[in-house]
């Protein structure tokens, strides 16, 4: 992989939040959080509409991050690739109808060598995701391995 891309910030992606897409995410994870998955008791709390859990980040970072798999001046061998790590750091709640802007920055790319002596690539991500007033929702932190030749 191209180590000179230590740094790179890739183009900001927005994404709209939307109710049916929360409760639809909500669902297929078997959420059962009223704030995620009722409506009208959505309605009736401090947020005043229906609120994404925690985990629907990997929906408004999917944009993000696909940039840098798709990178062709990283030369990232994708088929070659497995998912190392990821932690996210949550700040404002996500509700239906915020905007999310996420910036995606390579933090580094280093050589791992395994016991067997296979050098693996690994690609060090952040993502830094606000709403529309510039609060921070979400910081993602993302390993990805590149798996070398034995």
């Amino acid at each position: 992989m191209n180590r000179q891309l230590k740094g790179k910030i890739y183009p900001i992606k927005i994404y709209e939040v939307g109710r049916e897409k929360i409760l639809e995410y909500a669902q297929a994870t078997l959420c059962t959080n009223p704030y995620c998955t009722d409506p009208d008791f959505a309605a009736t709390s401090k947020y005043g509409v229906i609120v994404a859990p925690p985990t629907f980040a990997s929906v408004y970072c999917q944009l993000a991050m696909r940039q840098v798999f798709e990178d062709e001046e990283l030369g990232m061998n994708v088929p070659r690739v497995v998912h190392g790590e990821q932690t996210f750091e949550f700040g404002e709640v996500v509700k239906a109808g915020d905007i999310i802007s996420t910036t995606t920055t390579i933090r580094d790319i280093i050589v791992k060598e395994n016991a067997i002596g296979v050098k693996n690539e690994l690609v060090l991500v952040r993502t830094d995701s606000v709403n529309e007033k510039d609060e921070i929702v979400c910081v993602g932190r993302w390993t990805i391995v590149e798996r070398g030749n034995e």
